[in-house]
Order: structure tokens, then sequence, then C-alpha cells
């Protein structure tokens, strides 16, 4: 884990250094150590916890926040991570991402050239916002730092608004604000004086349409095998590490192939003391099975409140989650005794979650229904037109999933923004299809599989890993993500969606079969095969209960809407539903957070 930041500016113009120390204070989270390295018209500065995080010779300055392995490639000589990336690059330049496995953000300054390149993983399991003006690029690990530069606006990007009402989030290259943008997963920035390149280097590569279903005892083995060694990966060293429990599949199967290491690694489960239905002892029980300490972090009201602010803080930019708060608590409670914690995050988009329950169940009727003679579907057309929903049926099944926007979380739909937003041109209702078409577009496969890789980069990249990842630094900690391996990536993408997913060709199934399959033996069916319902959801009785004092302390800042972007009744009608209209209490926690945010940064 560490914070970087860069600036390229032309004339050989030195960045000042209170400036620069103004940066530096705003990723202080990431650690007190680092280093700042000026060469003419390019100034790198980072800051972490490991001394592996910079190497540098006369020709080359590598910077790493995370780490990497490269495949084809064995040292001789143990070497820290940043010299590992500098002797790939001397090997193969740019071409390196060929055989990069990881998570990482890497910056590699070619000193002669006087170019600078930024390397995101294939998954975006770590975050890069940069900036650009004429003469000038700057790229941080967050967004706080570069809103000390003077030319970065702190205007909010009112034409993605809709995207987050419609998401809870923004997709790359996108942000909510004017001069800021995020670099995509899987891309390289390449930074001069003379301006700011990106470059895709990596596309997912999927099952093509009509592959053949595979012998399960074939999939199991090599599954099992592959979540194995990218867990023995992450371990490497006597660093301390931890695993987030929730007592679910995912995480499961990382502390399964942790005893299968002979690792006995501390485990963390986050409950909330206001939950009915408590899903710790479930990740307790699951612990003491294989044998791993467990410790549970008991979180109350007054915690909820106190770190909201906080929580908003991490993030830098808005994800409308309502579990922030209590991931927050959770990362920093683990980091008091590890320094690394590893996540299951993943498993629903590789490997078929329970989202694609009924939207698999619709596909094979949208492809009977089409299987039918033309003269046979003329008058059942006709008739459906009648009815609102009837275009799920007519719609072609390679349509249907993009036309019904499936892919991330479903907020605030094109009515509800049209009631909440005073402008009526930033509701924007194709913003869904806009959103997710190119994600779509992006792969060659079957329908599943592109519904899988639709909420890969939305509910997955976009949301769900940054949270992780910015509650994580906030407290110290480095997140893991194993499924997210590479190799494990590999292998769950190549399989056809109909055989991951229960509801097409395998009825019987149920959902993320595959790593359940894989669990048998080491956990009792019974903690495998229930549903896993991941970290606590506390807020529809809390906010109206004893929550409500923070509720209303929230909700009078969010009225006053110093943008002037909603209509009052509209919040108002929001709060009312509180525990009656469902999606009430998640549409408004994520307003909530954007006012939290917006506030928090100044914007404009």
């Amino acid at each position: 884990m560490a914070g970087l930041i860069g600036i390229v500016q032309e004339g050989g113009r030195a960045v000042p250094d209170r400036l620069l120390q103004r940066m530096r204070k705003r990723q202080v989270h990431h650690g007190t150590e680092g280093g700042v390295t000026r060469q003419g018209d390019i100034t790198l500065a980072w800051s972490g916890r490991r001394d592996d995080t910079a190497w540098a010779d006369d020709g080359l300055e590598v910077v790493i926040d995370g780490w990497t392995a490269f495949r084809d490639h064995h040292d001789t000589e143990p070497l820290g991570e940043a010299a590992r990336v500098a002797r790939a690059w001397r090997r193969w330049g740019i071409d390196l991402v060929r055989y990069v496995e990881g998570e990482f953000v890497v910056v590699i300054l070619e000193r002669a050239e006087g170019v600078v390149h930024v390397l995101r993983d294939a998954a975006g399991t770590r975050p890069l916002y940069w900036a650009r003006a004429p003469g000038r690029v700057a790229f941080c690990s967050d967004i706080a730092p570069l809103l000390e530069l003077s030319w970065v606006s702190r205007e909010l990007a009112r034409d993605h608004l809709s995207e987050y009402l419609a998401f809870r989030c923004v997709h790359a290259p996108r942000t909510l604000l004017r001069d800021v943008q995020q670099l995509p997963p899987g891309h390289r920035l390449r930074a001069t004086t003379e301006g700011a390149r990106v470059v895709r280097w990596h596309t997912p590569t999927y099952a093509a349409p009509g592959t053949a279903i595979p012998r399960e005892q074939d999939v199991v083995p090599e599954l099992t095998a592959a979540v194995e060694r990218a867990v023995r990966r992450r371990l490497v060293g006597d660093r301390p590490v931890g695993v987030y429990l929730s007592g679910g599949v995912g995480s499961t199967s990382l502390v399964a192939a942790a005893r299968s290491a002979a690792r006995t690694l501390k485990t963390f489960t986050v409950a909330f003391a206001e939950e009915p239905f408590p899903e710790s002892p479930f990740a307790g029980r699951v612990a003491q099975i294989l044998g791993m300490e467990h410790h549970v972090v008991t979180v109350g009201s007054k915690e909820v409140a106190e770190r909201f602010d906080d929580a908003i803080a991490c993030l830098g930019h808005p994800i409308g989650n309502v579990a922030t708060v209590l991931q927050l608590e959770l990362a920093k409670a683990a980091a008091l005794q590890v320094d690394t914690v590893l996540t299951g995050d993943g498993t629903d988009q590789l490997f078929g979650g329970g989202m694609l329950t009924r939207p698999a169940a619709m596909i094979r009727r949208s492809q009977a229904f089409h299987r039918l003679p033309s003269a046979v579907r003329a008058p059942i057309t006709r008739a459906l037109a009648t009815f609102d929903r009837g275009h799920t049926v007519r719609t072609t099944p390679e349509e249907w999933p993009l036309a019904e926007g499936l892919g991330g979380v479903h907020l605030f739909d094109t009515r509800q923004r049209r009631t909440l937003l005073l402008d009526e041109s930033l509701v924007r209702p194709s913003v869904r299809r806009e959103v997710l078409e190119p994600f779509y577009k992006s792969v060659d496969t079957d329908i599943l599989n592109s519904v899988l890789h639709a909420f890969f980069m939305s509910s997955l990249v976009a949301d769900t890993l940054p949270r992780v990842e910015s509650t994580a630094a906030a407290a110290g900690l480095s997140a893991g993500f194993p499924l997210l391996d590479r190799e494990v990536q590999r292998l769950a993408q190549v399989l056809p969606g109909g055989f991951k997913v229960g509801g097409v060709g395998r009825a019987d199934l149920p959902t993320r079969w595959l790593l359940r399959a894989a669990l048998q033996g080491a956990v009792p069916s019974a903690l495998v095969n229930r549903p896993d319902r991941g970290l606590p959801r506390p807020l529809d009785d809390w906010l109206t209960g004893a929550g409500r004092l923070f509720l209303e302390d929230r909700f009078t800042l969010l009225r006053r809407d110093p943008l002037e972007l909603f209509h009052t009744t509209a919040l108002e009608g929001l709060k009312r539903g509180l525990g009656r209209t469902p999606g009430a209490t998640q549409r408004l926690w994520s307003l909530l957070i954007l006012d939290g945010w917006i506030r928090a940064i100044g914007a404009t």
C-alpha cells in the first residue's frame, strides 16, 4: 500500500515544497515514510509503510502501490516490488503488461526521455485519479491531493450526476469532478509535457459463444488448485495476514486455501449491534472448523454516527453503499493485528451470484419465445404490446440484458431522477444504457457471461473494490483479492455462462455452485449452501430508531442543498418513505453520502 503523486509541467518549473507537502498530507493514511524525486519537468512523490515501494538508478525510477509477479521470469536473487518491475521493464519495456500479474498501480519514469508511464492492474484493485491542463498532467492515488493544484477545479461534473444516482457510483474514466478522471482498470497512462494519452492494455477473454460445456470433475479440482495458488501468492514472507470472513462461499474458500497451505490466519467479521439476525456466528463456526483465529468486530449506533464523515473522507469519491462505515470499522480493528487483509470479493461476478436468478429465467423465456415460428410470434407480440412489461419477452435474448440495464445497482430510475432533480437536462433517461453498453460490446461471449462482465465492471470494479481498498488504506492495511487473481479470473471467464449459473441448462444447481463444490468436504454442507448476505445492512430500522438524531442532523444539511440540485419535496418524500417504501433507505443514504462529499471537498 502506497500513496502516489506525480506532476508533469513544462518549462522545468519546480513544484513548490509547500504545495507538495500539502498534497502528501492529504494521503498521510498511506504512511509517513516515502520520498520525492525531481527530474526536469517531472516530480514524483510517494508515501508508504514498506521499504520496497520505490527503486531508482540513473535511467529509471519505479514506484509501486501494491505487488506484482511476472510469468515466465524467475529472479535468481530476492528483489523488492519496485526493483522487480524495473528489471521487467528493462527486459520487455511496455510489453511487460503481457507478463505482469498482481494488484497494483505502477509508475515508471524514463529519465532520459522525460516520460512517465502509469499502469493500473487488470481488475482495478488500486485507484488512480488524474487531471490535465495545457502543459500539465498530474496523478494521485486519491482525489484530495489533486485539489491542492490551482489548475484543478472543484466544479461538480453535473452531467455525471445522473450516473451516480442510477448506480450509486460513477465508472471510470469519469468522476463527479469536471477536471478529474479515473484511469480505468487494465489501462496505462503515458504523460509528458506535451500531454497525456490513455491506452488499454488488457481485455478479458471470455468463453466464445457456443463453447462446449466442460465436465464438472475436470473444472472443480482445477479451480480448487487455482484458488490455493492465488492465496499462497499473497502469503509471501512473514507479514501478518488476515481475512475478512463473512461465512459466505467466497471468503470461506480463502480460509480453506490458507489451511491447505498450513497457515493459520486471523479472521475478522463485522457485526452490527442492532442486527436482529447476525451473520457473525456462521463466520465464527467456519473459522473454528478450519482452525483460524477468529475476531468479531461489533459496531453500534454511536460508531455509525461518529464515523460517517470519516467514511466519506476515506472514499475520496462518493459511493452510496450503506456498508462503508461498517467496513471502515472492520478495517481499523483488523489493522491492530495484521498489515494485509484478504477478501472474497468477485465471487458473484465471476461465478454467477443470486443477482442472475431472475435474468437467467427471463433469458430462457425469451429464447423459448423466439424459437416459435414467426406466424405464431406475431399475434403474441401484438398482444404483449399492450402490457408495460411485454417488451421483456418480445426483446431478443441477445438484446434483453442491455435493454433491461443489467449490471450494477439499480438505485434511482428515470422517473425518480426526474422527480428529484431540479434541472431536467440532468435526468439522462438513457444513462444506464450509455454506461453499460461499452461493457457489453467489449467482450465476445454468451449472454450470461456478458451480463456477468457488466456486473464485474459496475458493481465490483466501480463500487465494491474502491470501497474495500479505500477503507483498508485509511486504516493502514493493504487489501488483497485472491479471487481476482489473473489465473482464477481466466479460469472462471472461459467457462460458458450456462455452466456457471443455475437456471440455464443447470437449473438444479445453486448460484456460485462451482465454489461450493470446491468446498465440499472442507466445511459442512449446511454452512456451504446457506444464503450469503455479506456485510450487515442495519439502516432500514436504524435510521427510524436509534439513528433518528443522526438522520435529522444529516437530512437538515441535505435539504440546504448548497449546489441547488434537488427538489425539496422529493427529499421529504424519501424521508417519509423510510421503512415503508422499498429502496427508500438506500436512495436517501446515497444522497447523504453525496451531500457529505460535496461539503467535504468544497465542490462548486
